[in-house]
């Protein structure tokens, strides 16, 4: 480490995430820590997984970090017939990267904030970070550099004292909101675009809704916070002075305050900024006609709505706050305004039953111009309703252990639903219809929809979809299941 004085130190970031379903995800996160580390004067680099260039370790070798940054986006793929945990990833990379480098690591991101104490103690990492990390980790270099500020008053900062000790310190939620903005390296953003792969963006943090099962609260609070409408307006153009020719609105909701999504849409059409877009909205009342027609002159071409059940007992259940004649409602005007659509549909929750699950297969047939993406049961996250119901409910069971929801994914299902028998029935909609999706791509979809991106038909997975189901060659059943899996809002 470098003496206390005001000289840079050489700070490496690293994103070890090499799940490519469907698609690489740009590693938005690390470029608001990038961004914020420059504005201290400090050096940095990022080092990814997914175009690398050259290997962790000749990356570390050669730029020979003061620190070292990961981050851990997601826990797991969020899949009950196929689930895969991606901490094994993180602990081999950790141990790499102690094999070449004596820089301390300090380990954060959001999959990070939902397990903090169980990862911290198995990387064996020297720090952590929980929630928003750029003011955080910018108070970090600094205490460490010789600064006044004591470790323990750096807010969601998890660290070892003098004694072995491991502190964490409370997060606080008012102030975990955007202190900075992203640096977008020209070539990490140009290497995304000739690959055709969506670019993440965001324009808030924070959620106020109440699904039962959803991390974003715990993640970045239950308070939004949103950015200027110019701010998002400038890093759309940033994206597409790049080559970027879709882009991808990670919020939680976009919609959560109508007023923010108007702000967001006026201020990239006064800025002349054509990009397309898309992102997750909440089909709701408050959804109108003349929202969606000025998010579409914004460039928005594609819906994911949060939807999750079109049962109304069910969807009480999930804590969703809406009914499915507001789904409804808000998927014929995405028709009307010719705007591609997709549900969002988590089977197996609780209040789920047989009938439910019929009863939303049937009314699926009732929107044919909706895509749909299913997932079978609901990924049990600490601090969640969710798990609040289940600890509850197996109070009394030895077989039950909540803290041991990390390397071995663990899902609800409710009783007697089984992960087999939701597969079964959803296997045979997807036979019969060519607009509903479960798993991940096949391999031989996959290598089509990467030779397309390549070629420069840039687009979201779905308009691949139907490409390929205009083309008749729908993609078929696999082990997995069929076609894509965005990511969830299940995870984080």
């Amino acid at each position: 480490m470098r003496a206390a004085d005001s000289s840079p130190v050489r700070i490496l970031l690293v994103n070890f995430n090499t799940y490519d379903q469907p698609y690489p995800i740009y590693p938005i996160g690390l470029t608001y820590i990038e961004g914020a580390l420059r504005e201290d004067g400090h050096l940095t680099e990022i080092w990814d997984a997914i175009s690398p260039g050259e290997s962790l370790e000749q990356a570390a070798g050669r730029f020979q970090p003061d620190f070292i940054g990961l981050t851990m986006r997601n826990i797991d793929n969020v899949q009950a017939h196929h689930p895969v945990s991606f901490t094994r990833d993180l602990l081999a990379c950790v141990e790499r990267l102690r094999a070449v480098s004596s820089a301390p690591l300090i380990l954060g991101g959001s999959g990070f904030s939902i397990f903090p104490d169980e990862l911290y103690a198995r990387t064996g990492v020297e720090f952590g970070i929980v929630g928003a990390g750029e003011t955080a980790i910018r108070r970090l270099i600094r205490s460490l550099r010789g600064g006044t500020e004591p470790l323990g008053e750096i807010a969601g900062l998890i660290f070892r004292n003098d004694h072995g000790t491991i502190v964490h310190v409370p997060r606080e939620r008012r102030a975990d909101g955007f202190s900075g903005s992203p640096h977008h390296e020209p070539a990490r953003l140009s290497a995304y675009a000739q690959e055709g792969f969506p670019l993440g963006l965001q324009t808030q943090r924070g959620c106020p809704l109440h699904c039962c099962y959803c991390t974003y609260p715990l993640i970045e609070g239950t308070r939004s916070r949103f950015r200027t409408g110019e701010e998002v307006a400038a890093e759309l153009a940033c994206m597409e002075a790049a080559g970027v020719r879709q882009a991808f609105l990670v919020d939680s909701v976009f919609n959560t305050r109508n007023s923010h999504v108007i702000h967001v849409c006026e201020a990239v059409l006064r800025a002349g900024v054509k990009i397309n877009w898309e992102c997750l909205l909440r089909p709701d009342k408050t959804l109108t006609r003349e929202l969606l027609e000025l998010m579409q002159r914004a460039g928005l071409n594609h819906i994911e709505f949060g939807s999750d059940s079109f049962s109304d007992p069910v969807l009480r259940s999930y804590g969703k706050g809406f009914d499915f004649g507001e789904i409804q409602q808000a998927s014929e005007l995405a028709s009307e305004l010719k705007i591609r659509h997709t549900h969002f549909m988590i089977f197996g929750g609780p209040g789920e039953t047989h009938e439910s699950i019929e009863e939303t297969i049937a009314r699926a047939a009732e929107i044919p111009k909706a895509l749909y993406f299913a997932t079978i049961g609901m990924r049990i996250y600490p601090g969640t309703p969710l798990c609040q119901r289940v600890n509850l409910l197996h109070a009394n069971s030895p077989d039950h252990a909540p803290s041991d929801f990390l390397l071995e994914p663990r899902f609800h299902i409710e009783p007697p639903l089984t992960v087999a028998g939701i597969h079964a029935r959803l296997s045979q909609v997807l036979q019969g219809s060519g607009n509903w999706a479960l798993g991940d791509l096949p391999p031989a979809f996959a290598a089509i929809v990467a030779k397309l991106r390549r070629s420069g038909k840039g687009a979201n997975i779905w308009e691949y979809m139907e490409l390929m189901q205009g083309l008749g060659r729908r993609p078929q059943a696999s082990a997995t299941g069929v076609s894509a899996n965005p990511p969830s809002h299940q995870s984080s």
